[in-house]
């Protein structure tokens, strides 16, 4: 069912480190199809799928004492689940899902498909999945990273430009930011994948009870709650899809809170105002307590027309910025990874300090660069530049954002904000 919101998976570790993310991302999916008119949801039983537990929750670590706790804002609750090998490419064309946890992977020498799940949090990924040494000091080698520490059996690889860090264990590689220093945020992830600091799941209940219901299909987004029923708002919503011989399942989860007047007869009524519910062969609705989970079953022809704004292999691409206080321009480098039609990414200047033209308070959006790297190449691949003049501005931002021609399909690829230049603000 589609979104009433953009549906983002939440920050990448660059847009997340940035501290002011780039605007205008369009949603990760949903239906963009009209139902016809006088057309009936087909409740019924629906099976779907078996799934394996939760674990990649067990990588989500508490957040620190700066975050409120039982707050159940975006960045500490927007996360997105993937199983690289069952993204229903047979069935599609094209794998669904990755939108937040690719860009917030640099490239270690693998795509992908070589990983057995990813999931992305808080701006930061775990990938499961056994990468040779050789292969990501290769990968690393050339670019801005280099060889930090090493910590409870992890090669910790960390760039001070951007303030990113690579973790690489036997069995697993993390990528995350940090603004204090490298282990800030990779530290905890490590601990709490070996049980030695507290996950999310075991301090937030919302979060343990959703993740418990939805469990780990081949893609999993789940975020603050935006569907409501009656007044009532649910805390936190899941959006799943996986995928049988011939049929997708697309799914829709909603935890309430404990008070919320919500019965099932109302839940059914909002639900069936949905084109993804309206076009399903069959919805089965079922609620448990506050919980309310609708799941469809559909051809994947059905499914492909209403969702294709989600349906985009993104590449996975190692990004520098080269930029000095008092510099005219930063250097932007592809510097490893995927090779893209240039077109594929549009790069902006954000002027963080302008108000808005028509006087009110705020900073401008972003406007395009002068300069693209579609001017110069025809292919971006290692080693392609682009210098973008920041001269005529005082505090800056600049964002990458992939916006392939053809498409309906946009995410934010990278973001940097000068460390130097956020004292700016406080003037």
């Amino acid at each position: 069912m589609a979104d009433e919101t953009d549906d983002r998976p939440g920050s990448t570790r660059r847009r997340f480190l940035a501290g002011l993310a780039a605007g205008g991302v369009a949603s990760v999916g949903g239906c963009t199809t009209l139902p016809a008119f006088g057309q009936q949801v087909r409740f019924g039983s629906v099976e779907e799928p078996e799934t394996g537990p939760p674990r990649y929750r067990d990588w989500i670590p508490e957040p620190d004492e700066s975050a409120r706790p039982g707050d159940l804002d975006g960045v500490r609750t927007s996360m997105e689940y993937v199983v690289p090998g069952s993204r229903g490419e047979d069935l599609l064309g094209t794998p669904y899902g990755g939108k937040g946890v690719k860009p917030g992977m640099d490239y270690v020498g693998v795509g992908l498909s070589a990983f057995e799940w990813a999931v992305e949090a808080r701006g930061s990924v775990v990938a499961k999945g056994s990468v040779a040494t050789d292969t990501v000091q290769a990968a690393l080698e050339g670019t801005g990273y280099e060889q930090y520490d090493s910590y409870e059996g992890y090669t910790v690889y960390e760039r001070g430009d951007l303030q990113q860090v690579v973790a690489h264990g036997d069995d697993y590689v993390l990528f995350s930011g940090y603004f204090d220093e490298p282990m800030q945020f990779v530290g905890p992830m490590i601990d709490a994948g070996e049980g030695r600091h507290t996950r999310f799941h075991e301090a937030e209940p919302q979060f343990e009870r959703m993740t418990d219901s939805v469990r780990a299909p081949p893609w999993t987004h789940i975020r603050p709650g935006t569907f409501t029923v009656d007044g009532s708002r649910a805390l936190l919503e899941a959006r799943s899809v996986d995928f049988g011989e011939s049929t997708v399942y697309p799914s829709r989860s909603f935890l309430f809170a404990d008070d919320a007047d919500v019965s099932k007869q109302d839940i059914r009524a909002r639900i069936s105002e949905y084109p993804e519910a309206l076009e399903a062969n069959r919805v089965e609705l079922t609620v448990d307590d506050n919980l309310a989970t609708a799941v469809a079953t559909m051809p994947p022809d059905t499914f492909r027309n209403m969702d294709s704004i989600a349906l985009y292999d993104q590449p996975i691409i190692t990004w520098g910025l080269e930029w000095d206080p008092g510099d005219e321009a930063a250097v932007l480098t592809h510097e490893a990874g995927d090779s893209v039609d240039a077109e594929t990414f549009r790069v902006y200047l954000k002027d963080i300090s302008a108000a808005d033209e028509d006087g009110t308070d705020g900073p401008r959006p972003p406007d395009p660069a002068d300069d693209q790297f579609s001017d110069s190449f025809d292919r971006l691949g290692p080693g392609d530049s682009l210098s973008v003049d920041v001269s005529d501005i005082e505090t800056w931002q600049i964002s990458v954002r992939g916006e392939p021609a053809g498409t309906e399909y946009t995410w934010g690829e990278f973001g940097y904000f000068p460390p130097s230049l956020r004292d700016n603000l406080d003037g």
